[in-house]
């Protein structure tokens, strides 16, 4: 098969039989196979096209425009099923006196060095990336922040011997962030390992910092256990929203009962009910951020109003995201405002691409503020909120988790708080 004079294939068929062809077939498919060849070469073409704008022409590394699109699959996948991840950044000390010293070709060189050795230095499941100047970052799939240390120190000490043998005067700090207790969202992960990177580097450089410590030291030199003290911290700002907010004092309570019963009119596995049920009495967590004049505020909320308060649930997940017990509860926490038509909030998530435990709060949440006395719209009769929740199945809420909890409620079963 030739496409612009040049060989790209060939179209082989074969016969048990002598002569089996006619001049007339052998035509035919000689004719197929000038017809194929364009569309493989523009095939091919897109692929090597596709290839190359994924990939940094200096380090043949993947950049960052592939970076992004990664991130917000990676945090998509692990918000939906579950899973963790740590994102490694990588900055260069004293790179731009080596540059100054041996020109901009020598640092070039020197930056595909340092990309290979990345390359080498890493498992075969995490991705490298170079992010900008003399920046890296490495994605590590399933891998919690001491895992991931480990990997950083084996990279920092690997680009520090190779550049001691050239004598480049260069070496590398790294800082650490993990997905979900340090970051949630896109922006968050990166921040968190930028922030770790600069402390590495304000630090004397040269060495790996993690995200977390910059939290939890202060914790340490009090001489606290972090990880319990958050999570009783954690409950008692739960309990203290529902109190400096008037209007929905008992709320996260008669939203764990909804959503519990609903859990379990599905069938689902204990372990599953019990963190729907813990998601729901920290749900709205975040609101410990959203000023009291406007959670307590008269009549109709503003389009200000309304984007401050649509901060809530970012705010609830990276408080939950710091305890370690809690982050099974990241999803139904952070996602419990999305809309089964993608209209929702903070990601505009769409259909089952929303975790079930979101869904299923975000059922109790509307129901219980439907039938609440609330500043901003009149109270429903528990007969017209099942009206509202039947007309917004398909559209707000999952239909037929909205057709569940209709059932349940009309059944009158026991909404005992778990």
């Amino acid at each position: 098969m030739i496409a612009k004079d040049e060989v790209i294939g060939s179209l082989i068929i074969a016969s048990y039989q002598p002569d089996a062809y006619s001049k007339e077939e052998i035509r035919l498919l000689e004719h197929l196979a000038s017809q194929i060849a364009t569309p493989v070469k523009n095939s091919q073409l897109y692929l090597k096209a596709e290839q190359r704008s994924r990939v940094d022409d200096l380090t043949g590394l993947f950049n960052r425009r592939y970076f992004e699109e990664q991130l917000k699959d990676d945090i998509a996948r692990c918000s939906r099923y579950g899973g963790m991840f740590s994102l490694l950044m990588l900055d260069l000390d004293n790179f731009k006196a080596y540059n100054d010293i041996y020109g901009h070709p020598s640092g070039d060189k020197l930056l595909n060095q340092i990309g290979r050795i990345i390359r080498d230095s890493i498992r075969s499941a995490d991705r490298p990336f170079r992010y900008g100047g003399d920046e890296f970052i490495v994605v590590l799939p399933e891998t919690k922040d001491e895992d991931a240390c480990v990997v950083a120190e084996r990279v920092r000490k690997q680009v520090v011997d190779a550049m001691e043998a050239k004598q480049a005067g260069v070496t590398c700090s790294i800082g650490l962030a993990s997905y979900p207790s340090d970051g949630v969202l896109p922006d968050e992960l990166v921040t968190a390992a930028d922030t770790a990177l600069y402390h590495a580097k304000e630090t004397g450089g040269n060495h790996v910092y993690l995200a977390s410590k910059i939290l939890s030291e202060p914790v340490e030199k009090a001489g606290m256990n972090a990880r319990y003290t958050g999570l009783s911290v954690v409950y008692a700002l739960a309990s203290a929203v529902d109190t400096r907010d008037p209007y929905i004092y008992g709320h996260s309570r008669k939203v764990n009962a909804y959503a519990v019963a609903l859990a379990e009119a599905l069938g689902l596995p204990p372990e599953t009910v019990s963190r729907i049920s813990t998601a729901a009495l920290l749900h709205d967590v975040g609101k410990i951020g959203i000023p009291d004049e406007l959670l307590n505020k008269d009549g109709e909320l503003s389009d200000a109003d309304w984007y401050q308060i649509k901060l809530h649930p970012r705010l609830g997940a990276n408080i939950v995201g710091n305890v370690p017990n809690l982050v099974p509860c990241l999803g139904g926490i952070l996602y419990h405002h999305e809309r089964w038509d993608g209209n929702g909030y903070p990601e505009g998530l769409k259909g089952e691409s929303i975790p079930l435990d979101a869904r299923i709060l975000a059922i109790a949440d509307a129901f219980d503020a439907m039938t609440s006395a609330r500043p901003y719209h009149h109270t429903f009769s528990r007969e017209e909120a099942l009206e509202e929740l039947g007309r917004g199945a398909g559209t707000q809420f999952d239909p037929e988790l909205a057709k569940v909890f209709i059932n349940v409620v009309k059944a009158g079963l026991p909404l005992s708080v778990k």
